[in-house]
């Protein structure tokens, strides 16, 4: 499933050995809030969700994504990678709670900005765990700018700076 430039909120509901692969992009100006709710409800059930954004000017997105775990040996992810350029603002609030029904889960919540210029990003990923019956759960996030080192490196190769930026950009958001 893909959903480009979403906004608004969309609730999704895994079922017994149901696989669902969310691919969510906004590489589009303008500001938005997008609220993603998934409950993996069935044993076996799996949810991927993979996340790339980009705001530029003085756009604003938010974007909450939760997966809620309430069954028997699932596996959710969420991987969500933005940039914020010039004096744009990108937050990521993933979430992932594994209920007190959950047994055997996998979860993981990863978030990863990268800054332009002027550009801010918070990143605010939360791992709530309601049981002790839990296989992995691990949760990060990173939020930097441009690594100058990395633009040094391009340029000394002949590569002028903008499309040093450029390649930059298209790597971490793997575009």
């Amino acid at each position: 499933m893909k959903l480009s430039s979403p906004s608004g909120h969309k609730k999704i509901i895994v079922k017994d050995s149901e696989f669902l692969d969310i691919h969510l992009e906004d590489f589009e100006e303008g500001s938005r809030e997008f609220t993603l709710e998934v409950e993996l409800l069935g044993k076996n059930a799996q949810c991927t969700i993979t996340g790339r954004v980009q705001t530029k000017n003085k756009d604003k997105k938010l974007w909450h994504v939760s997966q809620t775990y309430l069954g028997e040996a699932q596996v959710g992810n969420i991987d969500l990678r933005g940039t914020a350029e010039d004096d744009a603002f990108l937050q990521f609030d993933g979430k992932a709670e594994l209920g007190k029904s959950s047994r055997e889960a996998e979860a993981q919540v990863n978030e990863k900005i990268m800054l332009f210029g002027n550009g801010k990003g918070r990143s605010l990923p939360v791992l709530t765990v309601k049981t002790d019956q839990v296989k992995a759960a691990s949760h990060g996030a990173t939020v930097a700018p441009v690594s100058s080192s990395q633009l040094l490196y391009l340029q000394s190769r002949g590569i002028d700076k903008i499309e040093s930026l450029r390649m930059l950009r298209s790597g971490f958001l793997q575009i």
